[in-house]
């Protein structure tokens, strides 16, 4: 276990230099431990670039189900009473980078804790993914109703998906999209399972309409930078783009009647841990009152 979760390290830091620096390692030392994991397993795992190092496909093979074996482990011994620090994993989406994820790691890394807080970003797919493997405790993903079967602690957070181009942009839509104009609109979009591509898709498809020019982009950084140069729009919540918002790059129009709801999830097993509990709690609260000091701009705080 101890080898892999060098492996892992490396791939976090992108080089192994940086990754044994973070470790307390020499760099000779930790690529000695990376040739012992590559020789158990009689395979390479990791190709060195000038620029750092990539995995193998028996790499990435290998950390695809080493994530949740390591989390297990990590588990497993807070259970046992072998850390005296109580380890918390958290998963949110990729488009709250800069209204929630940043400014909450923040806040927690300054605050004087025994846990020990590691955060995690991905598509919202991924996050459910994580969460069922047991590699994140708690995630923001998206509400899906009051008929959900998984615990969120609310309230949710809705926000109004808007139609998002660049400030030069003569397209007169008026102060909301209705869903007929989107049709002959070119759309710069992630590519499915994406949620507020499903959601964009769905609303369509319910009123017979579906988008005629698409452009799949697998980022969110990218959607907005191709819309920002005038290629196109994208469809985002202001979460997403507030930033550029603000520096006057991007215009935004609210789309009629089409929202993306957030809610703060924790994983059945780990729901009754004090550490999680309360990170789960903080987080909760941090989204609310982002909401409510007028931070998270457009979202609203529901309870359900």
């Amino acid at each position: 276990m101890h080898l892999i979760e060098c492996l892992m390290r490396v791939i976090e830091a992108g080089s192994i230099n940086r990754a044994a620096g973070e470790l307390g390692l020499t760099q000779p030392a930790l690529s000695r431990r990376i040739d012992m994991l590559e020789h158990d397993l009689g395979m390479p795992l990791l190709v060195r670039k000038p620029r750092g190092v990539a995995l193998t496909p028996a790499g990435e093979l290998l950390m695809e189900h080493a994530r949740p074996l390591l989390r297990q482990a990590e588990i497993l011994r807070d259970a046992m009473g072998q850390r005296v620090r109580s380890h918390v994993s958290i998963g949110l989406p990729f488009s709250l980078h800069h209204i929630v994820t940043v400014p909450f790691t923040v806040r927690e890394l300054k605050a004087s804790s025994p846990m020990s807080l590691r955060v995690y970003e991905g598509f919202v797919h991924h996050l459910h993914q994580w969460m069922s493997q047991g590699v994140i405790d708690v995630g923001v993903m998206e509400y899906r109703g009051v008929h959900d079967t998984d615990q969120h602690w609310g309230p949710v957070i809705r926000e109004p998906l808007l139609l998002v181009g660049c400030q030069r942009d003569d397209l007169d839509l008026g102060g909301e999209v209705r869903p007929e104009q989107l049709e002959r609109i070119r759309m710069i979009l992630p590519g499915r399972p994406n949620i507020i591509r499903h959601a964009l898709d769905d609303h369509l498809n319910r009123r017979g309409l579906r988008l005629t020019d698409v452009i799949d982009v697998e980022t969110v950084p990218l959607c907005l930078s191709l819309a920002a140069e005038g290629l196109g729009h994208t469809v985002m919540p202001y979460s997403a783009f507030h930033k550029q918002y603000a520096a006057g790059r991007l215009h935004a129009v609210p789309i009629r009647n089409l929202y993306v709801s957030w809610a703060v999830y924790v994983h059945e097993a780990r729901r009754h841990v004090d550490g999680v509990s309360r990170i789960a709690n903080r987080l909760r609260e941090f989204m609310v009152a982002r909401v409510h000091d007028g931070q998270w701009q457009m979202a609203q705080a529901i309870n359900t």
